[in-house]
């Protein structure tokens, strides 16, 4: 038994025996089936107002909702395409057939082997920048993730922006596995398009010795400006402007610039006056 087993069971046992000298009775433990679901750090509980993420979209009603959800979906979709342009199958595959040769190339240096002045780090630029692509290549939009967008924010509220959908409802809804979902939403809040807060409640198993809380549904909002990259935005904010201006709407930032205000004080007004008076005598000498 290694020293972790033994410090987890010390543990158990001084918990057991806390619970009861205390005259608590144990109770049922997590589902071993996965029903329950054991919560995850960083959670909320439901009632906090840290789990109430959501701010309303647009001015809240359903054609602003709706325009807003239609330029996210577009610009995601935009994005996919031209992932699915830049990260083909065949440049991925030399990528990472170049990271290998790259790679053993340098150990040997590493290890001793004489090297040409400047090429070790020259091999470690090529390097950063192959590995670069195999990130961003990682995290790719997938076909899936749109239709697991679209499943997401099915439902919201336009009105105060609750979304709260289970994982299991959006795999229902788009067609797919829910580890499918899981990867999907990993990599749609990697470019911005959605976020989420991890909530809890409570299991009713108050005064025993059990869990006290489980993980229920995430809390899902969006915070495009600050958490989508700039181009994305950019791009995203010229979508959701150019339908608003269709619907007569032009979202906060936006506004064209306000009138010149008139004058209203006499005084001014006569000032005024005179100035036009005077640069039209200008205007007549000088013809």
């Amino acid at each position: 038994m290694s020293t972790a087993d033994i410090g987890y069971a010390t543990r158990r046992l001084l918990k057991g025996a806390g619970a009861s000298l205390a005259g608590k009775t144990r109770g049922p433990d997590h589902d071993p089936t996965g029903q329950r679901r054991t919560p995850h750090r960083d959670s909320w509980d439901v009632d906090d107002p840290k789990a109430k993420p959501w701010s309303r979209i647009g001015d809240g009603s359903v054609a602003q909702g709706l325009i807003y959800c239609e330029a996210l979906l577009q610009a995601a979709e935009e994005l996919y395409v031209k992932h699915f342009e830049t990260f083909t199958r065949q440049r991925i595959r030399e990528a990472k057939q170049a990271y290998a040769a790259i790679s053993v190339e340098l150990q040997r240096y590493i290890d001793g082997e004489p090297a040409p002045v400047g090429r070790p780090a020259t091999l470690r630029r090529e390097l950063g920048k192959v590995e670069g692509f195999l990130k961003a290549a990682a995290v790719r939009l997938q076909r899936t993730d749109i239709d697991v967008l679209k499943a997401t924010i099915r439902g919201i509220n336009f009105a105060t922006g609750q979304l709260f959908p289970a994982q299991e409802t959006i795999a229902e809804r788009a067609g797919c596995h829910p580890n499918s979902v899981k990867a999907g939403l990993r990599r749609l809040k990697e470019h911005g398009f959605i976020t989420w807060v991890r909530r809890t409640i409570k299991t009713g198993a108050e005064g025993m010795f059990a869990p006290q809380r489980e993980q229920t549904s995430n809390a899902y909002y969006f915070e495009h400006r600050t958490s989508m990259p700039a181009r994305i935005f950019q791009r995203y904010w010229q979508i959701l402007v150019t339908k608003l201006r269709r619907l007569g709407k032009i979202p906060p930032g936006n506004q064209p610039p306000p009138p010149p205000p008139t004058a209203q004080d006499p005084d001014l007004i006569r000032i005024l006056a005179d100035l036009e008076a005077g640069c039209a005598v200008v205007e007549s000498a000088s013809t």
